[in-house]
């Protein structure tokens, strides 16, 4: 069957119907084609929405021809803990539908994910990416059905609904798969959007760490210890670090219940720890220098209090003893008062040494030493010139020389002789020696009760770096850069979307973990094993197809590092495996 156009003039227009016809063979074998029925006038069909509909259900019903490949790659993964985490229902039951449509929002929403996660890309041409692939075959979404007006209504839908949602599914992936929510690592990045934006209240300029002001939008991420992100939110790109940790507290006590949440220096500030406090969190974050910690660590611990800590980084456990950063701390009182509240906070600080920063802290200020000399001496050569005319003008200049951690470090002089100004200046040593004291030290603020020590509390803190890991995923492996969307809930529930693939990420990569049990997988080049990431296991599936035989769909050959991953994740491939044996995709792929 097929529908053909049938174009009909009255007086002086003309109208195109559409019919369904079947072709058949007569007695004589010669093929004749009959009209089933008229499906309406094309207009008025597209008018009313019945022609979308129509080719909905008749691109759920058209198979390819014999011979016909699709892409399969790490649909297989993604497409499995989706139906895990039952996404699609979830989404359909959250937002509301308009009468009969033959795309839900939740099969947009699903698609949208796994382009994410299987081809990363702008937003652009989804129907293209998934035309190619097995998206109709595994997940029964046609691909002709993803064009761009579909997509955009169900992105603005989705940003009214992304809150609620997001929290849906952190539920339902700590009680599928057992993710332990207990602990959070939260951070905040940036997500930086090329364009104007001038009406935005979502786009804005913002600072973001070693990359300046530019227009951005920021993103709060919350990491259980094992690497799944549970949380992904994003902000306006001008908001406050410390606003929007304070603004997803709430959030937050929902997922871990009373758990324990570890956050960056962002919010070291008496203020903020209180409010953490308040809302009934427990966390570890590290004190900002103007709380006075260093100056207190001086009066009430110093260096000889510190006691050495067994704690060995990951990354360094292979090396040679005498190669590793060794680490040293002591664990004391501190109390702060709630602003808000008036109330006393009792807090436990972990003041932590560590070789390594100490050395690199003592690198930096040499370096600064250094280029600050050079730059007091390109001043001392310029005296009397048009630049340095007076003595002013060079206190002037050396002020923004020595400022910042320079200040007071280097000693100068200047005068003016027979009417030209003279420059004198060396280092203080006993003011380099007296900042050289706290060199390597950092404080750990926790509100933790029982019995603790200042090992546990750099132990927790130090798998701060699993969601600093998850920001590159978000920003490199997934894409969510370059963002082209021009309206802010579109944006808003892309980067939201974009947060939702990262939790399926997690999940691949911390649910094969798991299932190795520390063991190493060949997932390298020529075969050498290694420990699993979500962008190295969806990597192992490139390449992966199937083919449209006489005989119905059969998967291309999987190698041996693909059937083991789908073996220990229990994936059961939905379709038999090519007959022929396996020959150039190799044991590894």
């Amino acid at each position: 069957m097929y529908v053909k156009r049938h174009a009909v003039v009255r007086g002086r227009k003309r109208y195109v119907y559409l019919r369904l016809v079947q072709a058949y063979r007569d007695e004589h074998g010669r093929v004749r084609h009959r009209v089933l029925r008229t499906l309406g006038r094309e207009d008025e069909l597209k008018a009313s929405g019945q022609l979308e509909q129509l080719m909905g259900s008749f691109a759920r019903l058209d198979p390819p021809p014999f011979g016909v490949r699709r892409e399969v790659g790490a649909l297989l993964l993604a497409w499995h803990f989706i139906t895990e985490l039952d996404l699609v229902a979830t989404v359909d039951r959250l937002l509301p539908q308009r009468g009969r449509q033959q795309l839900s929002a939740g099969e947009v929403c699903a698609a949208l994910i796994l382009s994410r996660l299987c081809s990363p890309s702008p937003l652009y041409d989804i129907a293209g990416w998934a035309s190619g692939t097995a998206l109709l075959e595994l997940a029964g979404i046609p691909p002709a059905l993803l064009n761009d007006d579909r997509l955009g209504r169900a992105l603005e839908t989705l940003a009214v609904h992304a809150e609620p949602l997001r929290g849906a599914l952190a539920a339902r992936a700590i009680e599928r798969f057992g993710i332990d929510a207990g602990r959070l690592h939260v951070d905040l990045t940036a997500l930086r959007v090329a364009g104007a934006y001038e009406d935005s209240a979502l786009v804005a300029k913002g600072w973001a760490q070693g990359e300046g002001v530019a227009r951005q939008v920021r993103a709060l991420q919350a990491t259980s210890a094992c690497g799944v992100s549970l949380y992904v939110r994003p902000d306006p790109g001008n908001a406050a670090e410390v606003a929007l940790i304070g603004a997803s507290l709430e959030r937050l006590q929902q997922i871990t219940g009373t758990g324990l949440i570890i956050c960056d220096a962002a919010c070291g500030y008496p203020k903020t720890l209180a409010q953490i406090a308040r809302s009934g969190l427990e966390f570890i974050v590290p004190l900002r220098a103007s709380t006075g910690f260093r100056e207190r660590y001086l009066k009430e611990v110093g260096p000889a209090a510190l006691r050495a800590l067994g704690y060995v980084a990951e990354r360094q456990r292979d090396l040679p003893k005498a190669l590793r950063t060794r680490y040293r701390g002591a664990l004391r009182d501190w109390q702060i008062t709630d602003p808000e509240t008036g109330e006393p906070v009792a807090l436990r600080v972990a003041y932590i040494h560590s070789s390594e920063e100490a050395r690199e802290v003592a690198a930096a200020r040499e370096r600064a030493l250094t280029k600050a000399e050079a730059a007091l001496a390109r001043v001392k050569r310029g005296l009397g010139g048009r630049h340095y005319k007076t003595r002013r003008q060079v206190d002037t200049r050396i002020a923004k020389i020595l400022t910042g951690p320079l200040a007071g470090l280097i000693q100068t002089k200047t005068a003016t002789r027979a009417g030209k100004p003279t420059l004198t200046f060396q280092r203080d040593h006993d003011a380099i020696a007296r900042a050289a004291r706290t060199d390597g030290v950092y404080a750990l603020a926790t509100n933790l009760t029982g019995r603790l020590s200042a090992r546990r509390v750099l132990e927790l803190y130090k798998d701060q770096h699993v969601v600093e890991r998850r920001h590159r995923d978000y920003k490199q492996t997934l894409k969510v850069r370059p963002i082209f969307l021009h309206n802010d809930d579109r944006i808003y529930a892309l980067t939201s979307i974009v947060g939702l693939a990262l939790l399926v990420f997690g999940l691949i990569e911390s649910q094969l973990r798991q299932a190795l049990d520390g063991q190493l997988l060949d997932l390298l080049p020529e075969g050498r094993a290694a420990k699993p990431t979500g962008r190295s296991i969806l990597a192992a599936f490139q390449g992966l197809g199937l083919t449209y035989t006489h005989n119905g769909i059969h998967l291309d050959r999987l190698t041996y590092t693909q059937r083991r991953i789908l073996e220990l994740l229990d994936i059961q491939p939905p379709w038999p495996e090519q007959d022929h044996a396996l020959t150039s995709r190799g044991k590894h792929g």
